[in-house]
């Protein structure tokens, strides 16, 4: 197997689709990230190979200079395993890459083949948001072990914000004193020894820590500590570069290369500006530390006294400056449903600007949690799509994305379009890893099978918008469905309609829903929260066979979810939410209980339009259905089930 381009990617991907329905799969064709080359032979051996390895020090012909160090190659032979590679981090990419093979193959045999596989980009990485909402170390742990799996090779760290400064400073202990929490997880951070243990467990995965403290901006938690108004009171500028230099005491320049320091959103309150010979002085600590500083980019000017690399979280060129760069533009999965996760891991081409290759530093998904996770920490993992992110931007990062497709990456394509085979292609390889390889996992991991779903979608006066869609969420206006014209529905509502035929009567479980409260400070879009008996305060609504599905039983039925908070200046722009979630979202709650009729059974979604909030588009749609066994933390398919998105004849 070897893939050279968009076309051979999306004729490989038919391939597979096509052996898939025959049951022919192999194990090879299952693997996370997907190998830059697959050679097979007829020939398949037991998979107690597997276990026979034999590691060679050498080079990986055909890898690229930037990335060779993480290159290998695995021959996998009748006698065992050899193992070629030129750094003990291609060595630990080999055997991750045999441990998936050998729970894929599950006992039995693979081909007789050779593997060959590089990254794309040097740097692969992750970045959870722990200052707004502490995460607790168990779950970090649990995150960098993810990572590790799927090779993404930089844990992002978020450490300071309005809320909080969550890493213990010996030399400034006031950070850590319960004045300086604002509202949340109050008297929560991580302990110098808590660092260093994430630096050497990160370290033992292959994974690099790249700590940020987040300034001048996002800072009124060390402005409240210190009683300073302004970023320029006092010695402010010096605190914060003694700061870094603290910082740079805990793990070595070769253990933690990069030191974010933030940078962003400085515009929003004029109190957080600071003097350029302020920037220049952290620039200087962070250079003579040997550190190189990472930045924001829309940010805050930082010089160039060091090494540097801007960090693009939005904008559509990077700086003219030659800087080396970071992709996170568009990269925040909190903005993004779960059934969307798969097509923007397909289909958003990363580091696609015109500039030098050597100035693509690497790519970083980060998640981003505005909202109040409540005084469960690990719930972030549940109210954030995590795991499966890392399986799937794993893969993307690793590989790249040949074509950028971004009419794609906000619904799935149609079963009759050619990116169609490719979508399957990654959604299969992603349930054979949550079944095989992470078989028994014990954290949230919310990922479905999608692609045999069929839906329809009509307006009020029954006009088709569009059919044989293959999505189980679904945001019109956002889909932008291009194989009809759209109708502008600016009172009336959406239908949304699907027929599933069921091999049996049974009762399964269903995700059901209609709102998108955690993209992006959604919650004011949903706000107040329903109130028993409704499903949203619009009016939407599900019919299974005719009979309307009641909504839950609501924790907080009818809470107003956005609050003001005089003393809490954070945002200019928005209300801070901070009431923790609960069941706002499908995924946050256990399914809802359906029975499906033995034969074909007719679902449909009323979706109303929801109310215009501070100049958010008032076309807000969204539908959610899709059944499942088991629990919300751990769904699975229902099996025999088919789907069409027209009435079958007779009903």
């Amino acid at each position: 197997m070897r893939v050279k381009s968009w076309r051979a990617a999306m004729a490989l991907a038919a391939g597979l689709a096509a052996a898939l329905t025959c049951g022919a799969v192999s194990p090879l064709d299952e693997l996370m990230p997907v190998p830059k080359r697959i050679d097979r032979q007829a020939e398949t051996v037991s998979a107690s190979v597997l276990g026979n390895v034999k590691i060679v020090s050498g080079a990986v012909e055909g890898a690229p200079v930037g990335v060779a160090e993480e290159s290998y190659a695995i021959s996998v032979a009748k006698d065992g395993v050899t193992v070629v590679a030129p750094t003990v981090k291609g060595v630990r990419y080999a055997q991750i890459t045999l441990e998936q093979l050998k729970a894929l193959a599950g006992g039995a045999t693979v081909e007789v083949c050779r593997i060959v596989d590089w990254p794309t980009y040097r740097w692969r990485g992750f970045m959870p948001d722990t200052a707004r909402n502490y995460l607790d170390m168990d779950s970090l742990k649990a995150v960098i072990d993810m990572m590790g799996r799927y090779k993404l090779n930089l844990f992002h760290w978020h450490l300071s914000e309005n809320y909080a400064w969550r890493l213990e400073s010996k030399k400034y202990p006031q950070l850590q004193a319960k004045k300086a929490f604002i509202i949340r997880h109050i008297g929560k951070f991580y302990t110098q020894d808590d660092f260093r243990e994430i630096v050497r467990y990160c370290a033992a995965r292959g994974v690099t820590v790249m700590p940020e403290l987040d300034v001048p901006g996002h800072a009124q938690a060390f402005r409240t500590a210190f009683g300073f108004e302004h970023m320029t009171d006092g010695n402010a500028g010096q605190i914060v570069a003694d700061l870094f230099d603290e910082l740079c005491t805990l793990a070595t320049p070769a253990e933690m290369p990069f030191v974010h320091v933030g940078g962003d959103e400085v515009w929003r309150r004029e109190m957080e500006g600071v003097a350029p010979e302020t920037l220049k002085l952290w620039a200087e600590t962070l250079a003579k530390n040997g550190r190189t500083l990472v930045n924001w980019i829309p940010g805050e000017p930082f010089p160039t006294v060091g090494p540097r690399v801007s960090m693009m979280w939005a904008g559509k060129e990077p700086p003219a400056d030659g800087s080396p760069v970071f992709d996170a533009n568009g990269m925040y999965i909190e903005t993004l449903d779960p059934f969307e996760l798969l097509t923007v891991a397909a289909f958003r081409r990363t580091c696609k600007w015109d500039i030098a290759p050597e100035r693509k530093q690497g790519v970083i998904f980060c998640a981003w949690h505005d909202g109040f996770v409540g005084e469960n920490y690990a719930d972030m993992l549940r109210n954030q799509q995590i795991m499966p992110s890392c399986v799937l931007f794993g893969n993307s990062f690793w590989n790249g994305c040949a074509a950028d497709r971004p009419d794609r990456t906000s619904r799935m394509p149609f079963p009759t379009e050619r990116e169609f085979a490719l979508a399957v292609d990654v959604e299969r390889r992603v349930l054979a890893q949550r079944d095989r390889v992470l078989k028994g996992f014990d954290r949230p991991f919310h990922f479905l099978k999608q692609s045999d779903m069929r839906w329809r979608l009509t307006d009020k006066d029954g006009r088709l918008i569009a059919k044989d869609i293959a999505s189980a969420s679904i945001s019109p206006f956002k889909a932008s469905y291009s194989r009809c014209n759209f109708i502008t529905n600016t009172t009336g509502l959406v239908f949304m309609e699907t027929w599933i035929k069921s091999p049996v009567t049974q009762k399964v479980g269903a995700w059901i829903g209609f709102t998108n409260i955690d993209r992006d400070h959604g919650l004011k879009r949903a706000r107040p929260l329903p109130k028993l008996g409704e499903w949203t305060r619009f009016g939407s609504k599900i019919e299974l066979n005719g009979k309307e599905i009641p909504p839950p039983h609501w924790k907080r039925p009818g809470l107003d979810l956005g609050k003001k908070y005089p003393d809490f200046k954070a945002w200019t722009l928005y209300e801070i939410d901070e009431e923790p979630y609960t069941d706002q979202e499908y995924y946050m709650r256990e399914p809802t209980p359906i029975t499906l009729q033995k034969g074909w059974n007719h679902v449909k979604l009323t979706l109303p339009m929801t109310a215009p909030v501070r100049g958010w588009s008032s076309h807000q749609w969204i539908g959610t259905f899709i059944p499942l066994l088991g629990t919300t933390d751990h769904p699975r398919e229902v099996p025999g089930l088919e789907y069409s998105s027209e009435p079958p004849s007779g009903n």
